[in-house]
């Protein structure tokens, strides 16, 4: 194996103060190092990960994308694994969090999208399945449950 993990994720913003706001008490992601106003980024802890939100105002952000709708190719989301989904929900909509849609079930996860101060598309998810199981085939197609889901949205539209 030639990649043994992922260690880190740059998110490119053009205002840091409300990300760092968004991701460090919102979401309450522990800082990876120190972080002094004006350094231009911040990196932040999850789980393994280190994300790492970098401000540079070189161009104007793409539109938000959303859950169940058609969105252009390129990274769609990211998504933090929670212990309780409900709970998760109850504790943000008093922070004030507006949602990108509904909570969506699948044969392997519960999960609802959220939207950081710069758009980007972020899912709570409630795992259904213990990573330790070992793998099984994913039933009908084989479809990601995302993907599934935006066709069966579309074809709702129709």
């Amino acid at each position: 194996m030639i990649a043994r993990r992922l260690d880190n994720i740059d998110v490119i913003c053009s205002e840091i103060e409300p990300m760092r706001q968004f991701y460090g008490e919102v979401l309450e992601l522990p800082l990876r190092l120190s972080y002094e106003p004006g350094q231009g980024w911040v990196g932040f802890c999850a789980g393994d990960v280190v994300i790492y939100v970098i401000e540079d105002a070189s161009g104007p952000h793409p539109p938000p994308r959303f859950s169940g709708a058609p969105n252009p190719p390129g990274i769609d989301s990211f998504a933090f694994e929670v212990d309780d989904l409900d709970h998760t929900i109850a504790t943000l909509d008093k922070r004030g969090v507006v949602w990108a849609g509904e909570i969506i079930e699948s044969e392997w996860y519960r999960y609802r999208g959220l939207h950081d101060p710069e758009g980007n598309l972020v899912y709570l998810t409630e795992p259904l399945l213990d990573r330790r199981d070992p793998p099984v085939p994913a039933p009908g197609d084989g479809r990601h449950p995302r993907t599934e889901q935006n066709r069966v949205n579309a074809d709702e539209e129709r």
